[in-house]
């Protein structure tokens, strides 16, 4: 049993990455070939969104997307980085659900929370894309979430995809 308890504890296995999109969608499926500039929503006074930006960017430039020095007109990608408890739900003036609740898993100690990356791309003449990712945690780092929750994030931006996806980390 006490095998049990500590390998419980160590709050490490699978994390559950969601994401998805809203928006028409690029033409051609794809942001090959494109310029964007990726800038942040906000100056978080730990540093996290200039690391949300850089890993952004980084996800960006492994599908042959130039950041470049935003001129006007340019396409831009605008990162908004949030953290919430899990039990709360995140609704539209609609009622649409944005991100569920989530309820606690039998023995668990501690309280999850959402980590959330949320990407909104902005061309001219066209509405908005907006892609996201988030994963729940209960001791992980928000800082070790930033480049699977950017490339996720990425991946729902320029293929329209939406889903679940398992990788390793600390719960």
């Amino acid at each position: 049993m006490p095998g049990v308890i500590a390998v419980l504890g160590a709050c490490a296995g699978p994390v559950e990455t969601r994401a998805g999109y809203d928006g028409r969608g690029l033409d051609g499926g794809g942001l090959g070939g494109l310029s964007a500039v990726a800038v942040v929503s906000t100056d978080a006074a730990d540093g996290v969104s200039e690391q949300a930006r850089t890993a952004v960017a980084e996800a960006l430039g492994r599908r042959n997307v130039a950041s470049v020095i935003a001129q006007s007109g340019a396409p831009r990608v605008t990162v908004s980085i949030a953290e919430r408890p899990s039990s709360l739900a995140v609704l539209t003036d609609d009622g649409r659900v944005v991100s569920g609740a989530k309820r606690r898993r039998l023995l668990q100690n501690c309280e999850d929370r959402t980590q959330r990356l949320l990407l909104v791309l902005e061309t001219a003449g066209a509405p908005p894309v907006r892609a996201w990712a988030e994963e729940d945690h209960c001791k992980g780092e928000f800082t070790a979430s930033l480049m699977p929750l950017a490339e996720r994030a990425v991946a729902a931006l320029a293929d329209r995809r939406a889903g679940v996806t398992l990788r390793s980390g600390r719960d």
